[in-house]
């Protein structure tokens, strides 16, 4: 089974438990504080805190909830003061809504390039991180469900050690991939006229090893991802809480000046987790 049809196998049996909160309040007057605390998170803007003495207090809004729509204004790719002006410039009327944060532990892979002084060659660099600290990364819901702190830094690191290298590796080989392409398409591609058995150059012969290697490590991701899932399910499945690979989108450049759209890339970053039914 691929990575997809254990998602969509778990999805028969069971579905993941994502709570909305809905609040609508009318405010005194215009200038009543609501007496709400937002924060900038990785997961969007968040209610840091409630007062107890403003008018959200009787709601079901809470800390740790995300915030998504203002009186209709989708505000989840704002930032904490563009929302405050928004709240500051609304009537008396208001109707919050937000969403429980999709906790995860994730890492990130990044190229770092830097050119010589003769900018003839650039040296290329992969880099693969924890994006948070294992002591500042412990989802609320493994909290709330009282997953000992053990399960979550086995966890932890489940996938620092398994599945980031794997990423990295595969990183690295597309890094070096795309230098040889480079390379590859700014000299003669074969030799002798025509291609055929034996006309191959060694750098044609490079490329076409390195397209088969590419697909083997990107195999080695989706399957190093569905067992590093396996084992985190494992240990959660008795707190009703599950596992599910986290997947970040990347840019991929144009192959032809024919493309009309960019394509993008799923990677694996981690995994993310759910409350269930």
């Amino acid at each position: 089974r691929t990575e997809q049809q254990h998602i969509k196998a778990a999805a028969a049996i069971t579905h993941y438990f994502t709570m909305f909160y809905t609040a609508a309040i009318t405010k005194q007057s215009k200038n009543q504080p609501i007496g709400i605390g937002l924060e900038d998170t990785d997961y969007g803007i968040a209610i840091s805190s409630i007062n107890p003495e403003g008018p959200l207090s009787q709601t079901c809004l809470k800390p740790g909830l995300k915030l998504l729509i203002i009186n209709n204004i989708e505000v989840s790719g704002l930032s904490p003061k563009e929302v405050g002006k928004i709240l500051n410039n609304v009537g008396d009327k208001l109707v919050l809504s937000a969403v429980d944060i999709v906790p995860d532990i994730t890492f990130q892979v990044n190229t770092s390039r830097k050119s010589k002084r003769d900018n003839r060659q650039t040296n290329e660099r992969v880099v693969a991180t924890m994006k948070r600290d294992i002591n500042d990364a412990t989802p609320t819901i493994f909290n709330e469900a009282g997953v000992p702190s053990n399960t979550f830094s086995r966890i932890y690191k489940l996938i620092e050690s398994e599945l980031l290298p794997a990423a990295m590796a595969l990183r690295s080989h597309e890094t070096t991939y795309n230098r040889e392409m480079q390379s590859y398409t700014s000299k003669q591609m074969i030799k002798g006229g025509l291609v055929g058995f034996g006309t191959e150059s060694n750098h044609e012969k490079k490329v076409f090893q390195m397209v088969a290697q590419g697909a083997q490590l990107q195999r080695n991701v989706d399957l190093k991802a569905m067992q590093v899932k396996d084992k985190a399910n494992a240990m959660l499945a008795k707190y009703n809480i599950m596992a599910t690979v986290a997947l970040e989108s990347r840019r991929l450049g144009k192959y032809s000046s024919k493309q009309m759209q960019a394509n993008e890339a799923l990677d694996v970053v981690g995994l993310e987790f759910h409350r269930i039914e």
